[in-house]
């Protein structure tokens, strides 16, 4: 189900004169990809960058890392004059987190086609639930991190921050966020469809990581009165969000360690286990889940539900606990069905994510390298003033790029591209082909 790959090689550039697009790339690892095992190697944003402040090497002008449920992201811009071995090399030494990604043979993205990407991934059109609005908030985040190691450069900042900004408008002019849902909104639909317990009354929540606190936030959405909040060690700090939530809620929140649950005897008959944390190794056996159930802290129809990467939930749950379990790769299916009727919305992103990626090329080529674009104009046939205006006006240009559009047109004694459209694509790409290792 999981075993596709996207295994491309490195060519030679095709251009002398690179644009700054063309320094940057990313490495993307997602469940569409990639085996859910795969992703589950490599630690949460928080984790990451806690644990890794060196200082970039020359040959890396900065560097951004994203890890959510379901996809692992890196980009990354090289300096002027190093290549892309070189700079994969070097990269692989900052952190073992990127040696192992590059070993997983990620997807890889170069040029426009990051940003491309990255507008995507940030839309929600990547997602398990399509269109769901948390990612955006997850790239601010990260972007807080890798700017307080000193690793964002501004090549990145500014593809960060059009993406940010192109999602926007994804929302705003196409259906995707109509009726939006997001990762417990498909654990619903799960719990429905199998007959479970839905969620009203209790809910236990394993871990109090980011994932805990969109848990809870959706809960008590749904009116869920009493929460249960299990941690190996109640004495840690936990996720900001999560903290928050708790102070705001005191009355419906309790706290007790992993220890003192699993020996419960408390007849809380909850509504569903949720297992959210950032444990290594799983938490909970199939015995230790019907255990709990047989004593009435669990009801018998409760759901367990397994959110974590890696699980929480020993692999000899699957068969044990029947359909009663759900995990991240049970919720491909239902994401997949979702998918499919949401199609149209997605396609009406297509043209806005282009626009985006050419108004970036634009301002980087023409204010950092004009003279690939007056090589491409010199020699190029030419179309009138008014096909200029027209595709100027379709790629929604702001007034000043227009201008230096219009500058070049009278420059060059209005010689333009023949093949403007292929032209397009072909300097979005990077001039180069898409990269892989």
């Amino acid at each position: 189900m999981f075993a596709r790959r996207h295994i491309l090689i490195f060519s030679p550039r095709r251009m002398e004169t690179q644009t700054p697009l063309n320094r940057i790339y990313a490495a993307s690892l997602s469940i569409a990809t990639h085996e859910i095992e795969c992703l589950a190697e490599f630690p949460d944003s928080r984790a990451f960058y806690g644990e890794n402040t060196a200082p970039l090497p020359p040959e890396i002008r900065g560097v951004f890392y994203m890890a959510t449920c379901n996809r692992i992201e890196l980009y990354t811009e090289f300096a002027a004059d190093t290549s892309s071995e070189a700079g994969f090399k070097a990269l692989a030494a900052v952190s073992p987190v990127f040696a192992r990604l590059i070993e997983k043979k990620p997807e890889l993205f170069q040029g426009g086609k990051v940003l491309a990407h990255l507008i995507s991934v940030a839309s929600g059109l990547k997602s398990l639930a399509l269109g769901e609005t948390q990612i955006a908030g997850q790239i601010k985040r990260d972007m807080a991190y890798a700017e307080s190691r000193g690793w964002l450069s501004g090549g990145l900042t500014t593809l960060l921050q059009k993406a940010l900004e192109t999602q926007k408008k994804i929302r705003s002019s196409t259906g995707i966020s109509e009726n939006s849902y997001s990762l417990m909104s498909l654990v619903e639909a799960a719990i429905e469809e199998r007959g479970l317990r839905p969620l009203k009354n209790t809910i236990v929540l394993v871990g109090a990581s980011e994932m805990s606190a969109k848990v809870a936030r959706f809960a008590l959405r749904r009116n869920v009165k009493r929460f249960v909040l299990v941690r190996k060690d109640i004495s840690r700090a936990m996720n900001a969000e999560m903290r928050q939530i708790i102070d705001e809620n005191r009355a419906g929140f309790s706290e007790t360690t992993l220890a003192e649950f699993k020996s419960s005897a408390e007849p809380l008959e909850a509504d569903a286990i949720v297992l959210a944390s950032t444990a290594a190794t799983p938490l909970f056996s199939a015995g230790e889940i019907r255990s709990l159930t047989e004593r009435g802290v669990l009801a018998a129809d409760a759901a367990v539900v397994d959110l974590s990467l890696p699980a929480n939930v020993a692999s000899d749950a699957a068969l044990a606990l029947s359909s009663r379990l759900i995990s991240l790769a049970s919720l491909q299916q239902i994401s997949e069905e979702a998918r499919a009727e949401r199609a149209s919305s997605a396609r009406e992103a297509e043209p806005i994510i282009r626009r985006a990626v050419y108004q970036l090329w634009l301002d980087s080529l023409y204010r950092d390298n004009p003279d690939v674009v007056r090589s491409y104009i010199e020699n190029k046939s030419g179309q009138s003033e008014s096909e200029w205006q027209r595709l100027a006006d379709e790629a929604a240009l702001s007034e000043k790029q227009k201008r230096i559009m219009y500058d070049f047109i009278k420059k060059e004694q209005r010689r333009a591209l023949q093949q403007h459209r292929e032209m397009i694509l072909e300097l979005i790409a990077g001039a180069a082909s898409t990269p892989s290792l």
